[in-house]
């Protein structure tokens, strides 16, 4: 199923913490900062590297967990996590703790990781754009059809091309 905002593919629906867990280590990227100069940047996150977030503030939150912990969350294994478990996973993920058991509050930040995905993989100012066509009330289609526009433009722009000059290209439209 396709998102109609931002034609993200989404998963199945996330019926189940497992699951939810799963969308987050699918979609949530370990930072620059986490990264090592040799490691693979935009690689998933690792059940150990989620357990060492949690466990690095352990003497704040008093929560520990382990890699295998997170494992058998991840497979479904684990169903009934300890409340403190799913706070230092929401936090370890950087989303509201209400993901893991509150349908709309998944709803919400899986939009709101579509966003920042998207806001990654595009230009900020195509994304801005979408974003007020959509506010204006076009539909998708149309709001694709104005962002191929702006695009086009911008390429012949950058090209330092002037535009069609009238009957010297025959009389066809130099944009088909």
């Amino acid at each position: 199923m396709l998102d109609g905002q931002y034609g993200e593919q989404r998963l199945p629906p996330l019926d189940t913490l497992a699951a939810r867990l799963e969308y987050l280590f699918e979609k949530i990227r370990p930072t620059p900062e986490e990264l090592g100069e040799a490691e693979e940047p935009g690689r998933c996150y690792t059940n150990r590297e989620i357990a060492d977030k949690i466990n690095t503030v352990a003497a704040e939150t008093g929560v520990t967990i382990s890699a295998a912990y997170v494992g058998e969350l991840r497979r479904g294994v684990a169903r009934d996590p300890r409340m403190s478990h799913i706070l230092a996973l929401a936090r370890a993920f950087g989303v509201h703790s209400g993901y893991f058991v509150d349908d709309a509050a998944a709803r919400r930040v899986e939009e709101q990781i579509a966003l920042l995905t998207e806001l990654r993989r595009m230009d900020v100012r195509q994304v801005a754009l979408r974003q007020v066509l959509t506010d204006a009330g076009l539909s998708p289609t149309d709001t694709q059809l104005v962002e191929q526009m702006v695009a086009r433009l911008r390429a012949v722009a950058d090209q330092g091309d002037p535009g069609p000059t009238g009957p010297a290209d025959g009389g066809r439209d130099q944009w088909c």
